[in-house]
């Protein structure tokens, strides 16, 4: 009986840890959003852009950060789309700007 409780505590530690280590993370969708404010933080590797992160007003009035992965120039005022992602264990979203194309 002690081994079965042993083996059962075991596993769920393996499991756990698997969890931790491999952080899985889950796509919960796109969504659009307007931006409101762009920052740069300066890069620490030489000849390299500088991270960029935008304040992002979504239709829900939700104001978020969002880290920008497009190339293109984007600005305060242009609509964005948001990839939103979830880690699986803590339930935290992360936001990215994927593109803001040009008003019309």
């Amino acid at each position: 009986m002690n081994a079965i409780l042993f083996a059962l505590l075991a596993l769920v530690l393996v499991l756990f840890i698997w969890f931790w280590i491999s952080n899985p993370v889950r796509s919960v969708g796109d969504t659009t959003g307007t931006i409101e404010a762009i920052t740069v933080r300066p890069s620490t590797a030489d000849h390299v852009a500088g991270e960029r992160t935008a304040m992002i007003r979504l239709a829900d009035g939700t104001l978020v950060q969002a880290r920008v992965v497009t190339p293109e120039s984007v600005r305060s005022g242009q609509r964005a789309k948001v990839h939103v992602s979830e880690q699986v264990l803590s339930g935290t979203r992360t936001y990215e700007v994927l593109e803001a194309p040009e008003a019309r």
